[in-house]
């Protein structure tokens, strides 16, 4: 999988302005095979392409020259809109009305000359590569308007539109330029977390410390973080006490403190105390950038609604040129050649594929670089139109709704032969093996009674709730099988409930010798995941492998009203299968290893905590802080931009379908149908913006407000 995404990430294309992916690259130049094109930029759009020629990344004299030859042209096409206006005023007298038509094809001409030749060359590679653009469409209109404005000045009689074939170049150059600036600020949104890094650090060296360059940095290097600073590795702290500012990935304000043994991320910002931190993970292994290779996957994967956009605008283009000449047959034959040639460029110029084009990739970049903002990674667009749809969530229970960090509560011996002492050994060693929640627990209350801890071979964990193994405990060894009754071949009868607390059964020589209680505390932002959940019409669901009064009490701590309990992973897989068949859009919240299969098999899958490892395997989400509540937060964001999305293609489908049918009918001028293509590329793009400005909350119902009645799930 790892592999897989490597060779992604390797085949990707980024646009060479704004950083975007490219699924269909734009070349800067070069036709295909030639030496330029090996070393070509490429980019995503017309806009970016337009930008980068202007104010690019060039030499310095040449910069100046494109910036200069931009505003030359639109300063000769200001002029000849102003001499327009001035002759469609009717206050000048016959006899100058040609000499101003001939101004007008003066300074028409090197307008053109200046402003055009990007339209071609775009228009002529895009046609080498065997499609059509908006560039076509622009050189079409624009010198189809200047060679019968030309013919008809120097003739000294008909109309002139010399006005439509300067101003139409200009007008779509500022409109790409605001396009492209846009979709640059998706982009920074996520380059804003790559300049979190510091440009060096402070390496402690038996000889002396000294400052280095991040480069030069590998794990286990030591690195003193002075007060104020942002840490430089990912690590772990070996001196020093401070409080570590990570909102940048968890979105959270609020400092943590940190204490030798505690992990710190490259990026965050130390607090008032001196540190010392051991390197653990440098260079492309920091999270990071593994943060950043994740969204930059994301958007390299469209989602449906991307890949219908993509084919409607391949087909639009098309369309758009039949339209046109089926407008310039019509109008030849009832209207006159002058009156057939303005109706088809008119259609030429008011088509707006952009809106098509833009109006889904824009909108999801956004929402995935405003979601890694806040310390959430979203694997792709397809995954916000699935959480969208969201109507029921399940939950683990241990390190997912709890804290993660169970005490043992009780130690009870079943077998009089059989000391606590002896229980909780061979049970530490077999749980040394395990990553589960509870296993922590076990270890640490041996270590803190001081009890040694067996040594355990063979271990196997089985996926109906237990763990097996050899355990060698102060030299007798015994097959030892730990978790639930019916996996140890406890009877039933003999089982203890435990009342609120997770039990594991221990068992040895096919006999019961003894059950370890523990506790864990529930997430103090639980009950608001929930109640946002809740506000949002969405069933949550407690899925826990654990018995069923420990998993009840927590789901009536954190509100929650529906308990499948225990639950193998096996069984819980079943339950999201049930769900799903029966038509609900389920989400999987889980934070270990052993949630892998069922954030796999949900259609939103969610991993709490920084486990990027496990993210990459199975879960379509991962969130970074940890935290329950952005949960809704995120639901509620990936709603915001699916319903954005929806409006952009109303609007473009609306505009394009009345916008054609008036100019193919005559009655929309050609300048005007510039300025409408323009103000409908703007609507969709200010409206896709709104996405970068969300900050929305789970909202909390006030004290004393009903609940609002919870959804019925038809689940066995």
């Amino acid at each position: 999988m790892e592999a897989a995404a490597s060779n992604r990430r390797a085949e990707r294309s980024s646009c060479s302005h704004c950083g975007l992916p490219v699924a269909a690259p734009f070349p800067a130049a070069g036709p295909a095979g030639s030496p330029d094109a090996a070393n070509a930029e490429i980019f995503c759009c017309h806009a970016c392409r337009m930008v980068a020629a202007i104010i690019g990344r060039h030499e310095r004299g040449e910069h100046r020259w494109n910036l200069l030859r931009l505003g030359l042209g639109a300063l000769l096409a200001m002029n000849v809109m102003m001499i327009s206006l001035l002759l469609y005023s009717g206050s000048v007298d016959p006899p100058s009305v040609r000499i101003f038509r001939l101004v007008l094809l003066a300074l028409s001409a090197p307008a053109l000359l200046i402003l055009v030749p990007p339209f071609l060359a775009g228009a002529l590679r895009e046609f080498a590569a065997g499609r059509t653009g908006l560039d076509l469409l622009i050189a079409l209109g624009s010198l189809s308007a200047f060679s019968l404005s030309a013919v008809n000045a120097l003739r000294g009689s008909g109309e002139v539109y010399f006005d439509t074939a300067t101003m139409l170049p200009v007008l779509v150059t500022v409109g790409k330029i605001i396009e492209a600036s846009a979709k640059s600020r998706a982009a920074g949104l996520l380059h804003a977390l790559e300049t979190l890094l510091p440009q060096t650090a402070l390496l402690v060296a038996p000889e002396a410390s000294r400052e280095v360059r991040l480069e030069s940095l590998t794990p286990g290097d030591l690195i003193r973080v002075r007060p104020g600073e942002r840490v430089a590795v990912d690590g772990t702290i070996v001196e020093g006490e401070s409080s570590i500012e990570e909102a940048a990935f968890t979105g959270e304000f609020l400092p943590r403190s940190r204490r030798p043994g505690d992990g710190v991320i490259a990026g965050t910002v130390n607090g008032a105390g001196a540190l010392l931190v051991r390197a653990e993970r440098t260079g492309r292994q920091l999270l990071l950038h593994g943060i950043v290779e994740m969204v930059q996957d994301a958007w390299a994967n469209p989602s449906r609604g991307e890949r219908i956009a993509q084919q409607a605008a391949s087909i639009f283009l098309p369309a758009v040129l039949i339209v046109a000449v089926d407008a310039a047959v019509y109008w030849s034959m009832f209207g006159g050649s002058e009156k057939a040639l303005l109706s088809a460029l008119s259609v030429l110029v008011v088509a707006c594929p952009c809106t098509i084009g833009i109006a889904t990739p824009l909108a999801t970049s956004l929402a995935i670089a405003r979601a890694a903002r806040s310390g959430i990674v979203v694997r792709g667009g397809s995954v916000m139109e699935g959480m969208a749809r969201t109507d029921t969530v399940f939950f683990d229970k241990t390190g997912t709704l709890t804290q993660g960090l169970p005490t043992v509560q009780a130690i009870r011996p079943a077998d009089p032969d059989v000391g606590e002492a002896e229980l909780l050994g061979r049970l530490a060693a077999l749980e040394s093996a395990s990553g589960h929640p509870l296993a922590r627990g076990v270890l640490e209350k041996a270590r803190q009674d001081g009890v040694p801890i067996g040594e355990a071979h063979d271990v196997e964990v089985s996926s109906s709730g237990g763990i097996s193994g050899t355990v060698t405990w102060r030299g007798a060894t015994k097959r030892v099988s730990a978790g639930t009754p019916s996996f140890v071949g406890a009877d039933v009868a003999t089982a203890e409930t435990g009342g609120s607390c997770s039990v594991i059964e221990v068992a040895w020589d096919g006999k019961l010798r003894g059950r370890v209680l523990l506790s864990d505390t529930v997430r103090p932002d639980a009950p608001r995941c929930t109640e946002g959940l809740l506000k949002l019409g969405i069933a949550s669901v407690l899925l826990s492998g654990d018995r069923f009064p420990a998993a009840a009490a927590v789901a009536r701590r954190v509100g929650m009203d529906r308990v499948e309990a225990p639950r193998t992973p096996g069984q819980k897989l079943q339950a999201i299968a049930q769900a799903r068949a029966a038509g609900r859009k389920v989400a999987m919240v889980g934070d270990g290893v052993n949630d892998a299969p069922a954030l796999a098999a949900a259609d939103t899958g969610m991993a709490l905590g920084s486990g990027m490892e496990l993210a990459r395997q199975a879960g379509n989400v991962v969130i970074l802080s940890g935290s329950l509540a952005s949960i809704p937060w995120l639901i509620e964001l990936a709603r915001r931009t699916c319903g954005i999305i929806r409006g952009n293609f109303a609007w473009s489908f609306a505009y394009n379908a009345v916008a054609l049918a008036a100019a193919a009918a005559g009655v929309l001028h050609p300048l005007l149908a510039a300025l409408s293509m323009v103000v409908s590329s703007l609507t969709v793009l200010g409206n896709s913006l709104r996405i970068a400005a969300f900050a929305g909350e789970p909202v909390e119902r006030p004290s004393g407000t009903p609940s609002p009645p919870r959804p019925s799930l038809p689940l066995g």
